[in-house]
């Protein structure tokens, strides 16, 4: 046999196997369960541990996001694919960029600079109009899309379900999506539900809100001296007002935090000489839920019933009755996801811990 047809075999031999397709036809299975792996990296590259720190798929790739609808985007050279929960290629690496799966369609970038919704075989379910230019994510069936500089929304077949006529919009959560039209001052600012109508209107003094989550979200109202949040219902209920957000809480992060029911925010209380400002945490009514302790510097949200508040320049994460379960020593932390949270030490320590705060993963060892 010559050598070119030798190279051709080897050539196409090979993308047999990393598309995870055999010659009997062997079709790679995606989860139908949450995948709870967590990125890990070293020198040799980008891989997956799982909740006992065991690595179960091994530093193979240049990097990769989070699973989603049972599926990872991993990135070999400078293409990205998507793998199972056994590490096998259901998508072969042919993408110049790529959001995660969220509702059994993801957003790619072709060679070409087209954008395209993928199935999760890889098949183009929505072409990109030359008028478009993707933004967002499938929730609740419907997708953000900015087309001639406006935002509307697009349903799974690709057609304008929303006309595009937002300046600001975020996705659909709990039947609700946050719109806001003109950038200054004065603004139409509110909530609209799927066929587009404002169902929550607000004052053009507001300038943000969260997602709706379990039926409540938080609005950002404009304020030059100090960032103030009011903490409503789908009735437009005020259920607490004048709560503070500088505990060094991420005002877009906050409606994870309502996920859980308790929500980071400073608050106001008085003693017999002076107006005290804290760091505690009111429940999905806006009564106070975990007392405000002068200890906390910052506090973020809860996640898998931990929270992670700053001590004394240190991070450590509370329980949701308020007490330190794992101490403040770390230099930077992540909320937990699948069981594991990313803590790092200094600049040569890092590594997941569990809920108990012992290290399962520690790529460096600690002094």
């Amino acid at each position: 046999m010559k050598k070119g047809k030798i190279a051709t075999l080897f050539v196409i031999t090979y993308l047999i196997f990393i598309s995870g397709c055999g010659v009997s036809g062997y079709i790679p299975k995606i989860s139908d369960e949450i995948v709870k792996f967590s990125i890990i990296k070293n020198t040799d590259g980008v891989g997956f541990i799982n909740e006992a720190g065991q690595v179960v798929i091994k530093q193979q790739f240049l990097d990769a996001q989070p699973f989603s609808d049972g599926l990872a985007a991993v990135r070999v050279k400078e293409r990205w694919g998507f793998i199972n929960h056994k590490g096998e290629f259901v998508i072969v690496p042919k993408y110049t960029n790529i959001h995660p799966f969220s509702e059994k369609l993801a957003l790619v970038d072709l060679e070409n600079g087209s954008h395209v919704f993928i199935d999760q075989r890889g098949n183009v379910v929505i072409e990109s109009k030359p008028n478009w230019s993707f933004a967002g994510d499938f929730k609740d069936g419907l997708a953000p899309v900015v087309v001639k500089g406006k935002w509307g929304f697009i349903n799974t077949k690709g057609e304008i379900a929303i006309e595009p006529k937002f300046d600001r919009v975020r996705s659909f959560s709990d039947g609700l999506a946050f719109v806001r039209v003109g950038e200054g001052l004065p603004g139409l600012v509110g909530y609209i539900d799927h066929s587009g109508k404002l169902k929550i209107p607000f004052e053009s003094s507001y300038w943000a809100g969260t997602d709706f989550v379990m039926n409540r979200a938080i609005v950002l109202p404009i304020s030059y001296t100090r960032v103030e949040i009011l903490l409503i219902d789908q009735t437009k209920k005020v259920l607490t007002n004048q709560l503070n957000l500088s505990c060094g809480t991420d005002f877009n992060s906050l409606d994870k935090g309502v996920a859980e029911g308790l929500i980071p925010v400073r608050l106001k209380l008085a003693n017999q000489t002076k107006i005290l400002s804290q760091c505690g945490y009111i429940d999905m009514q806006g009564k106070i839920a975990i007392p405000p302790d002068p200890k906390i510097q910052e506090a973020k949200p809860f996640s898998e019933g931990l929270a992670a508040v700053k001590i004394k320049g240190k991070w450590g994460y509370i329980n949701r009755s308020g007490s330190i379960v794992i101490q403040p020593k770390f230099n930077g932390v992540s909320p937990f996801r699948n069981g594991l949270a990313y803590v790092k030490v200094n600049a040569a320590s890092e590594g997941f811990i569990n809920h108990s705060g012992q290290y399962v993963w520690q790529p460096v060892t600690l002094k």
